[in-house]
């Protein structure tokens, strides 16, 4: 009956447009006095308690790391590398956005940083080199899906902090799927371009006799391009070699992301002056407010749910559906694409990972591996309509309507569910180098 009640109000909240974390803390705080006998104060307890946390303080680092590298410089050293390295494959400038998503996610962690970050550069120059407004918004979008997946991941941060689970594990896990769909998207962009001849150039007398050259210039380009972009590169080797030789933790890491990205953004690119800092400081105090507040209320939720023997009724649930993992971990995953399409990565892991986790240990499911399906899932989730953050944002760089791109969302999301499934059904991806 509380359960019941408990989503009914939070759906009913989120359909009349109450914002995400009132809806769960009105929806949490309405059950627990209606259905149990808690004592209210538990509501100010777990909201503390579900912040306090050391491993929590990565989450605003990261974001601020984030801020300061798609202002600061470093974003665009990225872009420059990149389009140095694959310039001459078909669909160059749509390959080049899908691997300058990946180096960025690698630095941020964040899908809407990314598609931000990476949008607002190479969205115009692609509209530019004859790619249509909407297929360059859409291959932004769902390039900024992997920022979630390559370490540093908040998604795995929140995860680890939801379940227990070692986030420098996860990190590790999330290599090979990162890869996976990054690399996925990339093949998916040269098919359309070369269907579509979108980024052709028109190749004359003069040109081919240039060719003869162009591998020595290519070579010059990359030279150029990696030492113009040393620092910029140097960014993940610090951060994810730190981590993983046990220098420092994954909190510890997103602090040296902050540093290391202010005095390169300072004093070496020069991009990004004392009122920039400031903006990028005021920015990420907002977005960590929000995120602390969902967190917060989102841990009461989870609790309630986990007071009430909610988990175990998810596992009953299931094991009278099907007795067999693979069963389970499809439907699993169905559900949590489906909640992807109406919550933002930040609450719908808190909610649902403690809750599911108990189920899926059970039917023999290592807790990493299931990390990792449940990041990937919610990962698309931000490109399904209609509350797809990275959709939004990819509409209002591109200066376009969200209608307007279903036609290219259609196909690459249905590459994405295929992708999910194989990192579903082969846990050697998540699991090689754990």
């Amino acid at each position: 009956m509380s359960m019941i009640l408990l989503l009914v109000i939070l759906f009913v909240f989120i359909f009349v447009g109450v914002p995400v974390g009132f809806a769960i803390g009105g929806a949490t705080m309405i059950s627990i006095f209606a259905t149990s006998n808690l004592n209210m104060v538990v509501n100010a307890q777990y909201c503390y308690s579900g912040i306090f946390s050391f491993t929590v303080m990565a989450i605003p680092f990261f974001m601020l790391a984030g801020i300061i590298m798609s202002t600061g410089g470093i974003a665009k050293k990225i872009v420059n590398f990149c389009e140095a390295l694959i310039g001459s494959v078909t669909g160059a400038l749509g390959c080049v956005s899908m691997l300058a998503c990946m180096f960025f996610g690698a630095l941020s962690g964040s899908g809407m940083a990314t598609t931000s970050a990476i949008g607002s550069m190479l969205i115009p120059e692609m509209r530019e080199k004859g790619y249509p407004a909407d297929y360059a918004a859409t291959l932004v979008c769902f390039g900024g899906i992997v920022g979630p997946i390559i370490p540093p991941s908040l998604s795995f941060v929140l995860y680890g902090s939801a379940t227990g689970v070692s986030i420098a594990t996860l990190f590790k896990a999330g290599i090979i799927p990162g890869l996976i769909l990054g690399f996925g998207f990339m093949f998916m962009n040269i098919f359309f371009c070369k269907k579509h001849g979108y980024g052709k150039t028109v190749i004359t007398k003069n040109d081919v006799d240039l060719a003869k050259s162009a591998f020595h210039n290519r070579m010059r380009t990359l030279a150029k391009a990696t030492k113009e972009g040393f620092w910029a590169l140097l960014s993940p080797v610090i951060i994810l070699g730190g981590i993983y030789s046990g220098i420092f933790t994954p909190t510890e890491a997103a602090c040296v992301s902050v540093v290391y990205s202010l005095i390169v953004s300072y004093f070496v690119y020069k991009d990004l002056d004392l009122h920039g800092i400031y903006k990028t400081f005021v920015d990420a105090a907002v977005l960590n407010g929000i995120t602390s507040f969902l967190l917060g209320y989102s841990t009461v939720f989870s609790t309630f749910m986990t007071f009430m023997k909610v988990p175990n009724d998810i596992y009953n649930f299931l094991m009278s559906v099907s007795s067999s993992k693979y069963v389970m971990l499809l439907i699993i995953n169905v559900i949590l694409l489906i909640l992807g399409c109406f919550l933002d990565t930040v609450p719908a892991i808190i909610l649902m990972a403690p809750l599911l986790l108990p189920a899926v240990k059970a039917y023999g499911v290592d807790p990493v591996h299931f990390g990792v399906i449940m990041a990937v899932n919610l990962a698309l989730g931000l490109c399904s309509p209609p509350y797809g953050c990275n959709l939004f944002v990819g509409c209002a760089v591109a200066k376009i309507k969200m209608q307007e791109m279903f036609k290219w969302i259609i196909p690459f999301f249905i590459l994405g569910v295929i992708m999910i499934l194989i990192i579903t059904f082969v846990p050697a991806f998540s699991l090689l180098f754990c």
